[in-house]
């Protein structure tokens, strides 16, 4: 099962009730930072799966990058691009 079925199974709670467990295990699974930080008792299971569920711009969260929509993290990775940009031109001119 691919992670994003995965996913989806577990978050929209089509898993049979006596899967629940397991399906949320795996799910956690994926993610080595909230599996570390379920196995250390820093968080619940539950807590986790809300973690993932934020991160899930389908369920409107903000995604991975902290923002709002698809348009928005595409502003950002344009905005990276043309600052390395201007500043490998900088550097090219500082060099000459």
């Amino acid at each position: 099962m691919t992670t994003a079925r995965l996913t989806w199974v577990v978050l929209d709670r089509l898993v049979p009730t006596d899967e629940v467990e397991t399906a949320r295990a795996a799910l956690i699974a994926r993610d080595p930072e909230l599996q570390s930080l379920v196995a250390q008792g820093g968080m619940s299971q539950s807590e986790a799966i809300e973690a993932l569920r934020s991160r899930q711009t389908r369920y409107g969260g903000t995604g991975r990058a902290g923002n709002g929509s698809r348009s928005a993290l595409r502003a950002k990775r344009l905005a990276t691009i043309a600052g390395a940009g201007l500043g490998a031109a900088l550097l090219l001119n500082l060099a000459r």
